[in-house]
């Protein structure tokens, strides 16, 4: 009987040394302008609710949030301030969201009040939220979920500048994209996850042409430790590649936004199947904006297995 339990305790142990995780990766979420007011008829969980479904199939699913969650007024308002109510919050992380980068060229349309009350109030839901941080130490240390014993690290750099805003050691802070940022912050990040996913803010509005830098970039990341880069801001798809073991996705367009969008409003949900090993295989799930709500398009997935070696 000793020689039973010892046998399974022995099988139970070989199959927690790898979990198959499952991760959502979605672009741009943004709940401003004539989503918010879209929403004050249709109710907060009105753009999402088609995909609700895939983002809560996912152990852990992470967005670009494009909009700041914030009624206080600003000092400095941009022309294209992106700003959303706080009662979408609850909204967010209801449809499945868990992670949420704030790494992008609207994080301080609402000033450093608005960019600390967005925190806070996805903290207060139980999202992560990375990209930013209190401090620039904070934003530069990312952050780790563990799922079923896999420790699954998240990072977000945003490639543009801020109009208004200086960065402060000691003040909230927004990650900038640099070959330099990338070797400061992804090392020690590495080191305290399994799994590391690393997001970009970048490229051009309408495009879907990868540039050598953002090629480089993203292969310096994946060279420093990340098994999946994913990219956003150009409101369009564009490629995905695998490099070596790892996955790039340089745009995932767009899940939720408007019509004052610069491009073809579409957008990328890749469903991967990770484990300690890298990345197994993924879907590509194909969507599309259509009255300022996510909607899912047929036919619309891509599957691709990835060989574990």
């Amino acid at each position: 009987m000793r020689a039973l339990w010892g046998l399974l305790a022995a099988l139970a142990l070989g199959g927690c040394r790898d979990p198959e995780v499952t991760l959502a990766l979605a672009g741009d979420v943004m709940l401003g302008r004539d989503v918010a007011r879209t929403c004050r008829e249709r109710g907060v969980s009105y753009p999402l609710v088609e995909v609700a479904p895939v983002l809560r199939s996912a152990d852990v699913a992470y967005g670009n949030l494009e909009c700041v969650l914030t009624d206080s007024p600003v000092r400095f308002p941009r022309k294209n301030a992106l700003l959303a109510g706080p009662r979408f919050a609850p909204a967010l992380t209801s449809a499945g969201f868990d992670v949420l980068g704030l790494a992008n060229n609207h994080a301080i349309d609402g000033g450093r009040t608005g960019l600390r009350r967005t925190m806070d109030l996805l903290a207060a839901q139980g999202a992560t939220v990375v990209g930013v941080g209190a401090t620039r130490a904070e934003a530069e240390a990312g952050a780790v979920r563990t799922v079923r014993g896999l420790r699954v690290g998240f990072i977000a750099f945003s490639d543009f500048p801020y109009a208004n805003f200086v960065q402060d050691n000691g003040r909230e802070a927004i990650l900038t994209l640099s070959e330099e940022a990338l070797r400061r912050c992804l090392p020690p990040l590495r080191q305290r996850c399994d799994l590391l996913v690393v997001a970009f803010h970048w490229g051009k509005e309408g495009s879907r042409v990868v540039s050598d830098r953002e090629r480089a970039l993203a292969h310096l990341a994946v060279d420093l430790g990340a098994a999946i880069v994913a990219g956003s801001h150009s409101h369009v798809r564009a490629p995905v590649e695998m490099y070596g073991r790892s996955l790039i996705a340089y745009g995932l367009g767009n899940l939720v936004f408007d019509d004052h969008s610069h491009g073809g409003n579409e957008g990328l949900i890749l469903v991967c199947r990770v484990g300690r090993t890298g990345v197994r295989g993924y879907e590509a799930i194909m969507t599309r904006v259509q009255d300022c709500r996510a909607v899912l398009e047929k036919p619309g997935t891509i599957r691709q297995e990835v060989s574990v070696r």
